[in-house]
């Protein structure tokens, strides 16, 4: 088990976080370091240090971020250049957060992960419906 660190804008990781361990239980390997629109950038960063220390008790951490050249990922991105066997993942969803809070996946399976669950739902049942008038 990975330790994983969760970074955003706003409150966005705290609640991710919250839906992951009702998905999946208590995940005592994951924390969540929000920037608010009136911290310090310092701030959020030392906090973003000390998280990814206490992840390290885990192995090599996990860090996802909400969004790619935002400033939380910005400032991961600065921390981590000098972190061997650290990864830093943009687009976080419950989909690739489930993997790997559950199995130890490489970052190439956790964005395959991600991207398969993002879907058109309505699309797909239509298509379905049809498949299924046809037979």
């Amino acid at each position: 088990m990975r330790g994983i660190v969760l970074i955003s804008h706003g409150r966005f990781a705290e609640g991710i976080k919250e839906s992951l361990e009702m998905l999946c239980g208590e995940c005592p390997q994951v924390s969540a370091v929000c920037l608010g629109s009136s911290d310090n950038t310092d701030e959020f960063a030392h906090r973003l240090r000390k998280a990814y220390k206490e992840a390290r008790q885990y192995g090599d951490p996990l860090v996802f971020c909400d969004v790619m050249g935002g400033t939380p990922c910005n400032l991961a991105l600065q921390q981590l250049t000098e972190e061997c066997g650290a990864a830093l993942i943009s687009g976080m969803n419950l989909p690739m957060l489930m993997t790997a809070a559950l199995e130890e996946a490489d970052a190439e399976r956790l964005l395959k992960e991600g991207k398969n669950g993002i879907a058109d739902v309505l699309a797909q049942m239509e298509r379905r419906f049809v498949e299924c008038e046809e037979e």
